[in-house]
């Protein structure tokens, strides 16, 4: 008996690939209408669903798409068209294997019941055949071409962990490209007895070209090779009962001839592999233990040089630690690279919920997405996601209009939200914007005084920007009633403190009347980062160089108070200065220093200068989390170990700006 539970990974990754496929078609058929290549992805999206659900014992998934299967084939042969009410059944189906993925993830069991879902694919199915939505069947071209018939046989790698799906996928694809007459073995024979074949064959009539058909199933991943020859005889044709499921150990069971044609046979080779996320989260802690020993080994390279001077035996050390660093950038980066995935993955989920959204607030909007390609780091895609997910919810309730108020303000009644993400200045930038209304200071401020969130006193000091930034109080709202959607008071605060958390920062920009714009910046990664060491009593601390705008020395002299806040002028600017020590809670080291380093952090356009006692330089520096034992802190996000084995606090600068009142 073979044992499925090693499979599920695979399982589970190819179930959420085929359900974001299905779905984008979906979407695509409510938008444009029905085309002939989009029918044909949906129904082998279905086709390979039920093959792979079936295999690995999932019996209600496995029932819901076969009947969804069945619906796309009347499609396919011109017995049906697309309907609002089919549609809605698609999402219905689509939301039920949704649900059914959720439960095999987490408990690898299927207790949702479908029986009703599956009913109405069954009555819509057989009412398709007779009722009111049957379109104009597609008749064949008539062509005086003779036919020509080739046996197909296919060989799977060695490699491929579900060889009984990809079998259903390239059954698929074929009848997509050629009218099958013969399968050996059939997929039901090898569902029923043996799940662990290596290969079929296909007695077919190619729709085009028979090389562009070798060409397209090559390309499948997991097909390892294959062999075509034209059927001359179709009772005396040996190689047709020849199962190359289970070839001859040292042959595949073909002629000399056909074995160096098929040796020479054009393959395509998959160009990339699965790898569990463990391996590498494993790859990447040690490449940041490498990270840390070649930091070490340049501080006993100086220590060597400075107690034995330049000799052979230390220009070698110097040179094995050039080297060494070299390598390891180059290795870090590439790990880097290997954790770096597209944004895509997380644009995804969007259409679907503007789509439903957009029905439930009786509103037109159409979303435009940019930057699918962008990378980013896995672990920051993971950490936006409800981020993004409440802004475009605000942007969709809030922001954009009824189509009766946009059409009385001379807009068009359809809103557009735009979601884009690029790659700037060794950042990555997400822009969530809006044609809507736009946000009203003066309402914003009012809000917050009828809150208690500030009073009248400091409303009249801010100006627009400061008054903008009130929404990321906790607490603030300016929906007149609450909603499912949004506008429950909490959630802007939420989101702001998600992107600081990751070292993110958020900016907004409106204009009343006409949108507004979010724009988030991030770092490419959270694994290794670029920290500047400082000295703060008898301690190392560490301060990411992406908050650090420039770095000054000033005489205490200059230092002034305002409103009890010490302040410095720096660029023409007032700049809050506020004591690492006293964030910490760590007494101030004496000194008879004239003067003292202040590190300028920026965060948007607000600034802070940091007071520290010395400045020890900057490197690249491996985060690791303080774990739950000591859970989390006010002014740290983490520590690293330094070159000489010791353990560095790393900063949160947002914390450092809450603290001072710096940021609002």
């Amino acid at each position: 008996m073979v044992d499925l539970s090693e499979y599920r990974g695979i399982f589970l990754e190819e179930l959420e690939e085929q359900l974001q496929l299905i779905e984008d078609e979906v979407l695509r058929l409510e938008q444009i209408g029905e085309t002939e290549d989009g029918i044909q992805q949906f129904f082998r999206a279905a086709h390979t669903l039920k093959g792979s659900s079936a295999s690995m014992g999932y019996n209600r998934l496995k029932e819901v798409t076969h009947h969804l299967e069945h619906l796309l084939h009347q499609m396919r042969n011109g017995e049906r068209q697309v309907t609002d009410e089919l549609i809605r059944l698609f999402f219905q189906a689509l939301d039920g294997m949704r649900a059914l993925q959720s439960e095999i993830a987490a408990a690898d069991h299927e207790t949702t019941d479908v029986s009703e879902l599956i009913q109405r694919l069954k009555t819509f199915g057989a009412q398709g055949l007779h009722g009111h939505d049957r379109g104009p069947a597609v008749q064949p071209n008539k062509t005086e071409t003779p036919l020509q018939l080739f046996w197909l046989h296919v060989w799977l790698s060695p490699a491929c962990e579900m060889k009984l799906p990809r079998l259903h996928l390239i059954d698929a694809k074929l009848r997509d490209l050629a009218t099958v007459l013969r399968m050996k073995p059939e997929l039901e024979e090898i569902e029923a007895h043996d799940s662990r074949v290596d290969g079929a064959s296909w007695m077919l009539s190619p729709k085009r070209n028979i090389e562009e058909l070798r060409q397209q199933i090559s390309s499948i991943m997991d097909v390892e090779s294959i062999y075509i020859e034209e059927v001359k005889d179709i009772s005396l044709n040996p190689a047709a009962e020849k199962n190359p499921a289970q070839p001859e150990p040292e042959s595949r069971g073909l002629p000399d001839p056909l074995e160096a044609l098929l040796a020479t046979a054009d393959k395509i080779k998959p160009q990339t592999i699965r790898v569990h996320i463990e391996r590498l989260e494993k790859l990447m802690n040690l490449a940041g233990e490498l990270v840390i020993d070649q930091t070490r080994f340049h501080l006993l390279n100086r220590r060597f040089h400075g107690q034995y001077g330049a000799n052979g035996l230390t220009e070698e050390l110097g040179q094995l630690a050039d080297h060494l660093s070299t390598i390891t950038r180059e290795l870090q980066e590439n790990m880097i690279k290997v954790r770096m995935l597209p944004i895509e993955q997380l644009f995804n989920r969007l259409p679907r919920m503007v789509r439903d959204l957009s029905y439930s607030l009786n509103k037109q909007i159409e979303l435009v997405i940019e930057g699918k390609e962008t990378e980013l780091d896995r672990t920051l895609i993971e950490e936006l996601g409800d981020p993004l997910i409440h802004l475009l919810r605000n942007a969709l309730d809030h922001g954009i209009e009824t189509p009766e108020i946009r059409r009385s303000a001379g807009k068009s009644e359809t809103g557009t939200v735009r979601v884009a993400a690029s790659h700037e200045d060794n950042q990555v930038i997400l822009v969530i914007e809006d044609d809507g209304a736009g946000i009203d200071a003066e309402a914003i401020l009012q809000s917050a005084i009828n809150k208690s969130i500030i009073t009248a006193e400091e409303a009249r000091y801010m100006n627009e920007d400061e008054a903008l930034r009130l929404i990321f109080r906790p607490g603030f709202s300016t929906a007149a009633q609450v909603s499912d959607i949004s506008g429950r008071g909490v959630g802007m605060d939420i989101v702001r403190n998600d992107i600081e958390r990751i070292n993110g920062m958020i900016d907004i920009e409106t204009t009343k009347g006409q949108g507004t714009r979010f724009r988030i910046r991030l770092p490419f990664t959270l694994a290794i980062i670029r920290g500047l060491l400082v000295n703060a009593g008898n301690a190392t601390f560490v301060i990411p160089m992406s908050s650090v705008a420039e770095i000054i020395r000033t005489a205490y002299g200059e230092i002034k108070t305002v409103r009890g806040q010490p302040v410095i002028t720096a660029r023409n600017q007032l700049v809050p200065v506020v004591w690492l020590h006293d964030c910490l809670g760590i007494p101030r080291a004496e000194t008879t220093a004239s003067s003292i380093p202040l590190i300028i952090l920026g965060r948007g356009e607000k600034r802070l200068a940091l007071a520290v006692d010395t400045l020890v330089g900057n490197q690249d520096i491996v985060i690791k989390t303080l774990g739950s034992y000591i859970g989390k802190s006010d002014s740290t996000s983490g520590a690293t170990i330094l070159g000489n084995g010791k353990i560095a606090l790393i900063i949160d600068t947002a914390s450092l700006f809450f603290k001072a009142g710096a940021l609002v």
